[in-house]
């Protein structure tokens, strides 16, 4: 599917998966060790959902000015 060039930057990154990784690599190096693998999927679980209640405010490039242009094409 061909999207419009101005979003295409945006689409194509690994820039924000990229930066979730880090984020995961700096909350764990605090931890030394998880008792349990149960523990360690707690843990991972509420790293997703701080990460993802920070990125619903973001607005990435490209995308305020396609709004209609993207909405027509995906009804």
């Amino acid at each position: 599917m061909d999207f419009p060039p101005a979003i295409r930057q945006s689409l194509y990154s690994t820039n924000l998966i990229e930066n979730f990784n880090q984020h995961l690599k700096r909350t764990t190096h605090h931890k030394e060790q998880f008792p349990t693998e149960d523990s360690l999927d707690r843990f991972l679980v509420s790293q997703f959902n701080v990460y993802n209640e920070k990125s619903l405010k973001r607005i990435h490039r490209g995308f305020k000015g396609l709004q209609d242009t993207l909405e027509a094409s995906f009804i």
